[in-house]
């Protein structure tokens, strides 16, 4: 997949030059806004374009597109506000400080509940390979403000880096992060009604969970592993997994290694 950087049309010189920069940061080749973003693509031959402007920057792949946004990070959290307990958040340790290892960044929206969860209490670092959406979520989480602001507080504390989890977990040292969390694209994606999720799954990366990487996450957590799946996943099938959390008709489930 061949990706570009470009601005909007009539596009100011610092938003041009922004654009040029994380251009070369990222590898990408920058081009010129001219004409539609379809002309573009055809002319210079790319599947999408990373488009820098005056609000956060966007990822377009053929009229499909995909744009930071905090909804499930906002609803899950104002859900824990009113005293409802999170899927995930329930799973964490709450007898100490507690460090996560997100492994699979994505939208954002596990990283941000889960640094809302632990605030005062914890750290989230989180991994993105994707180029596109370690772009995205870098720029949204320095550039969110929600009302009150804990959120805001929340996501400024994620520590985000560009990096596969399988390279990352080889260099980290043994049981540096309390808990270590994946969640994967899934093999079978959740049906929706409203299919909003394209321009997302065009930019993600597809690295699956092979038993060597669940043992490398092993030498480096110290409580647990975590991982989001379907709940008829074989992943799940597999002995390392002391429990499955999922009730009947949810959509996914969350396996877990206790260490």
């Amino acid at each position: 997949m061949m990706t570009a950087v470009t601005t909007i049309r009539n596009s100011t010189a610092p938003i041009i030059e922004e654009a040029k920069a994380r251009a070369q940061a990222l590898g990408f080749p920058y081009f010129q806004r001219e004409d539609t973003l379809e002309e573009m693509a055809a002319r210079y031959q790319v599947d999408g374009f990373l488009i820098y402007g005056k609000q956060l920057p966007y990822y377009w792949n053929g009229g499909e597109e995909y744009r930071f946004h905090m909804g499930t990070a906002v609803l899950r959290t104002s859900q824990m506000e009113k005293g409802n307990q999170d899927r995930l958040c329930r799973l964490l340790p709450t007898d100490d400080f507690c460090s996560v290892l997100d492994c699979t960044f994505g939208q954002a929206g596990d990283s941000s509940t889960m640094s809302w969860y632990l605030l005062g209490r914890g750290q989230v670092t989180a991994l993105e390979k994707s180029p596109i959406l370690y772009e995205i979520g870098r720029a949204g989480i320095q550039g969110y403000v929600d009302k009150d602001g804990k959120l805001t507080k929340a996501v400024r504390r994620i520590s985000l880096w560009h990096q596969d989890f399988k390279t990352f977990l080889q260099q980290a040292v043994p049981k540096s992060f309390d808990v270590i969390y994946f969640d994967p694209m899934f093999h079978y994606p959740v049906k929706r009604e409203v299919n909003d999720m394209e321009g997302f799954r065009r930019a993600a990366s597809y690295d699956g969970l092979a038993e060597e990487v669940l043992q490398l996450a092993m030498k480096v957590a110290r409580k647990k592993i975590i991982v989001k799946e379907r709940p008829f996943s074989p992943l799940f099938r597999n002995g390392l997994f002391t429990a499955v959390h999922g009730k009947k008709g949810q959509t996914t489930a969350y396996g877990v290694i206790n260490l």
